[in-house]
């Protein structure tokens, strides 16, 4: 007769201890679902979950569901202070630098409104030019048309005035001057200027030069370039386009923005 084989006390306590630490695990997953779910605040899916885990542990009574929202003043917060503008601190280099950029834009609006009213007393002047502000700083930008003739760049003598008066405002500021011209696309020969280059360059040329002739302007601060028909502002498939693309713009750069090229 074969004997029965004796269990293992040691065997059977360990089966015991899984079952017990897998029952353990089972509960504090259903433990974290419920904090889940209560955290929703949503009390028909809470009572659904709460019916759920009283049919799957066989329990009467597991959770009892309160159409109150749940008291979570226990839990804890994390408490983010209120910081006001006034608490970020300025460097005193950075204030500076601020200070002196709005004294420049403040200076920049007194030009640009000076220039508007001086070219206002004369019809002829009002048209010839508009004064804006850039990303590069305050443009003065001259009706081609208006200071020049057809393919020549000598500054049409009535024009003079309003030039000298220009080149005067400008003395106020110690920023750089790029003086640079412009033209359409129709094509130029001449013997004097056999193309658009040579012609917009001769331009921006002519007017450095007036500034330094009328005013004593510092040739150090000036500065002449020319783009010929490569920076249109408008179509040149039409005259009124054309005529804007004749130009020559006095950039009275800024010390504290952008000074790249044009891009247009």
């Amino acid at each position: 007769m074969a004997r029965k084989k004796k269990k293992c006390p040691e065997h059977s306590n360990s089966e015991r201890w899984m079952i017990s630490y897998g029952d353990f695990l089972t509960t504090l997953l259903s433990f974290f679902i419920v904090m889940f779910a209560i955290s929703k605040v949503n009390n028909v899916r809470l009572k659904e979950l709460a019916v759920s885990i009283q049919q799957a542990f066989g329990a009467n009574k597991f959770i009892t569901v309160s159409r109150s929202r749940p008291n979570i003043a226990s839990t804890p917060k994390v408490v983010v202070p209120k910081v006001s503008p006034s608490q970020f601190k300025v460097s005193k280099s950075n204030k500076k630098l601020i200070k002196e950029e709005r004294q420049e834009s403040a200076v920049f609006t007194g030009i640009e409104s000076n220039i508007k009213s001086f070219a206002a007393g004369k019809s002829s002047y009002k048209s010839s030019l508009s004064v804006y502000k850039s990303t590069r700083g305050l443009v003065i930008s001259l009706k081609g048309s208006s200071f020049f003739n057809s393919g020549s760049a000598r500054i049409i003598r009535k024009y003079h005035p309003l030039l000298k008066y220009i080149a005067s405002e400008l003395l106020k500021v110690n920023n750089n001057i790029s003086i640079e011209g412009y033209t359409d696309s129709t094509p130029i020969r001449s013997a004097k200027y056999p193309n658009n280059w040579m012609l917009s360059t001769a331009r921006a040329v002519n007017v450095l030069s007036f500034f330094i002739k009328s005013v004593n302007f510092p040739p150090s601060r000036l500065s002449a370039s020319g783009y010929g028909k490569y920076k249109p502002v408008a179509s040149n498939s039409t005259a009124a386009g054309r005529a804007l693309n004749r130009r020559v713009n006095i950039v009275v750069l800024s010390n504290f923005l952008n000074n790249e090229l044009p891009s247009s």
